[in-house]
């Protein structure tokens, strides 16, 4: 079977490790899509009002989210992308995931909703289910019914994110 790399010269330009991209792109998103505040970027912690933002938590209103981790592997190739994106959770989870961190038990797997758009391959809302593995690492997600992305999916996402168009990759 050939591989993605015979089919797509724009493959073997974004793996290249001498070109400007050196591999897949992963993306990372700073705050839920919902977030009417300025970026955290380089600060540890912003509040605004009742609102708060941090690297893994952060409390909108009503809302309270958790930061997880989708690895979403490309069809045709031995690579992932993998997104730091914001899950929306309910507030038992929420707070029982804070008494993690100071040393109390995890909590359950449980159902989410994504708070990031991950358009065209998912809209923001979509449902996720939230994974905290041993609670070593952030945890992680999976979109309900997507288990892989085409390479056409990844660079319709890089786009839609703005991390890179179609137009730079070019055959080397």
């Amino acid at each position: 079977m050939a591989s993605i790399l015979d089919l797509d010269p724009r493959w073997r330009a974004l793996m290249d490790t001498n070109g400007p991209f050196g591999g897949v792109i992963d993306i990372g998103f700073d705050h839920p899509s919902e977030w009417p505040h300025a970026p955290r970027g380089d600060l540890a912690f912003v509040k605004e009002g009742a609102d708060q933002l941090a690297s893994e938590l952060c409390r909108l209103g009503e809302a309270r989210y958790l930061r997880a981790t989708l690895t979403l592997p490309i069809r045709g190739a031995e690579d992932a992308l993998v997104i730091a994106l914001w899950a929306e959770v309910p507030h038992p989870v929420f707070y029982a995931y804070l008494q993690h961190l100071d040393g109390g038990p995890l909590p359950e797997d449980t159902l989410a909703g994504l708070a990031n758009d991950l358009s065209p391959l998912a809209a923001q809302d979509s449902a996720l289910t939230l994974s905290f593995g041993d609670g070593s690492e952030r945890p992680s997600v999976t979109l309900t019914g997507i288990a892989d992305m085409s390479f056409d999916d990844l660079l319709a996402l890089y786009e839609a994110s703005g991390t890179l168009a179609r137009a730079e990759l070019t055959a080397p």
